[in-house]
């Protein structure tokens, strides 16, 4: 609905998509258009989720050159951002939430993520004070199993395990041919951790820009970690991934392992082993490193 016709992003001074999306806060939603607008970005897109709120026409009507994109079925936080993503017409896609605020941007910031070709710089996340707070991660061995730690921004360019709450700076052709977010995953964390762990493991690179900050206008959205069948899919497509002579693939042995942990049943455990065995052949040749390797050589602070 609406937006301007044509591709007019190069005649703005940043060749960035700024992709909106909708959560709460209705009430100053032109507001936060206005001041879009108004900072130079190519082109500015709003998803709204499968209910539209009902002021979508008239903002629709009071800002034209604004694209709102309307889904018709229910669909995950990721699905909407690559649904945006290859919506959009710039070569940057800077993704947030409706409920919170540009507050911090360096215009040598955009320069240098486009000229570094990082898949996903991740933004300063601010609380409503303007305080810094823990929204990167690291990842760590504890016993044999994975634990990510979340910490507050210490330097640009640091390696961030995944976007917070998906917000981040995409390289739009990169994000393309990485897959994007799986819309199997229901979980927002897991549907998260399983494409920043991806992203590493095929030899990309998603880091923190301090050159960019957003402020949540309310308190920050907390993670769930609790392990569900989107675990279930990040652990086999992620940490049960081995490499050999440049390709990966899921040892057969890794199956028994899986059956003992799933709650599904032997019958349902072996068919989905075998999809994700399937997945991984597919993409063998994309696989650089393995789960164990990254972790372990994660840079530290």
């Amino acid at each position: 609905m609406g937006g301007a016709r044509g591709d007019r992003v190069r005649r703005y001074p940043y060749r960035v998509t700024l992709l909106v999306l909708s959560r709460g806060d209705r009430l100053f939603r032109p507001e936060l258009l206005r001041d879009l607008q108004g900072r130079g970005f190519g082109e500015v897109l709003w998803i709204e989720s499968e209910k539209p709120s009902p002021e979508v026409e008239t903002l629709s009507h009071d800002f034209p050159e604004v694209r709102f994109l309307l889904l018709k079925a229910p669909s995950t936080i990721g699905e909407r951002v690559n649904i945006g993503i290859a919506e959009a017409r710039a070569p940057l896609v800077l993704v947030h939430w409706s409920d919170t605020r540009l507050t911090g941007f360096l215009p040598r910031a955009i320069d240098t993520i486009e000229k570094s070709e990082i898949l996903c710089s991740v933004p300063v996340s601010l609380t409503p004070q303007q305080e810094p707070f823990p929204s990167w991660q690291a990842p760590h061995w504890r016993r044999g199993r994975l634990l990510v730690t979340f910490h507050a921004p210490r330097r640009d360019g640091e390696s961030v395990l995944f976007p917070f709450d998906f917000c981040g700076v995409y390289n739009r052709q990169k994000f393309s041919q990485s897959g994007g977010f799986d819309p199997a995953v229901a979980n927002p964390y897991w549907q998260k951790l399983d494409f920043g762990m991806r992203c590493f493991l095929w030899g990309e690179r998603i880091q923190g820009t301090t050159g960019i900050s957003l402020m949540y206008t309310g308190a920050p959205p907390e993670e769930d970690a609790t392990p569900d069948e989107g675990y279930k899919q990040f652990w086999l497509k992620n940490i049960a991934v081995r490499v050999r002579n440049e390709m990966g693939f899921l040892p057969g042995w890794r199956a028994l392992e899986y059956m003992a942990r799933s709650d599904t049943g032997p019958l349902s455990a072996v068919q989905e082993f075998r999809a994700v065995r399937s997945w991984v052949r597919t993409h063998r040749f994309r696989f650089r490193r393995e789960s164990r390797d990254l972790i372990a050589r994660w840079e530290g602070p």
